[in-house]
């Protein structure tokens, strides 16, 4: 099997569609004042996981840094609702995005880079044939065209690492304070750990990398509803 991340298009490439939205998740935990790191947050959305039974206003507001204290009280809440395979830091994101959406949108579209965006057609497509780890969760988008498709963001669930080769050297180690993961920037040519690629998905996302990685058999499925506003870059495994 051959994998792929899903890449937006540069600046200044024209796409075929005109679609763009505004939205942010409906959940969230704010960013942490670190007495190590400083203040930090991560990028991670697990747009399934549902929030509506923690009863905390905090989890709903958009705000700076929270002190270290307040930031483990959160994540002590939140932490029996994320499944236990899923990391949970400041700066995750959860639930539906709610916001506005304009124009007409490809089955596929990337963008900012680290979000993935399903037309309704495209998911139902991935579930006729029978694609594995296709997480979709329909957002709630407000528009003025009556006929726009329905929208669901894609969730890439970090269950893969990259080689180590291809990281190098430049890595920010985990914190054992505020729980801070071990970053590092993305090198221009990555490959998969071999022993970390989950047997059989067709989606899946790369620790530390916020990256959407799907399957040959994600793409060429896709590709029968029309061209998309993505690149799709190999990555190899190694």
């Amino acid at each position: 099997m051959r994998y792929f991340s899903v890449e937006s298009l540069k600046g200044d490439e024209a796409g075929h569609w005109t679609g763009s939205y505004r939205a942010r998740h409906r959940w969230h935990i704010s960013g942490v004042e670190c007495p190590r790191f400083g203040v930090w947050a991560g990028m991670d959305a697990f747009p399934s996981v549902d929030l509506a039974e923690v009863a905390e206003p905090a989890l709903s507001e958009w705000k700076g840094p929270m002190s270290l204290p307040e930031y483990k009280r959160l994540t002590a809440l939140v932490r029996p609702f994320v499944p236990p395979e899923l990391p949970l830091y400041a700066g995750c994101t959860f639930g539906p995005m709610v916001g506005t959406a304009q124009g007409k949108f490809g089955p596929v579209t990337c963008w900012p880079s680290w979000e993935v965006v399903l037309r309704e057609d495209a998911v139902e497509l991935l579930k006729v044939e029978g694609l594995k780890g296709v997480i979709a969760v329909r957002m709630e988008l407000k528009s003025r065209r009556s006929t726009m498709p329905a929208l669901y963001e894609l969730e890439a669930r970090p269950l893969a690492k990259l080689h180590p080769d291809c990281i190098g050297e430049f890595k920010t180690p985990a914190c054992d304070i505020c729980g801070r993961p071990e970053s590092f920037d993305l090198p221009p040519k990555r490959w998969l750990l071999r022993s970390t690629v989950p047997e059989g998905l067709d989606v899946f996302g790369v620790e530390g990398a916020n990256l959407h990685v799907v399957s040959e058999r994600f793409i060429e499925t896709v590709q029968r509803l029309g061209p998309s506003d993505v690149h799709y870059q190999e990555l190899p495994v190694g």
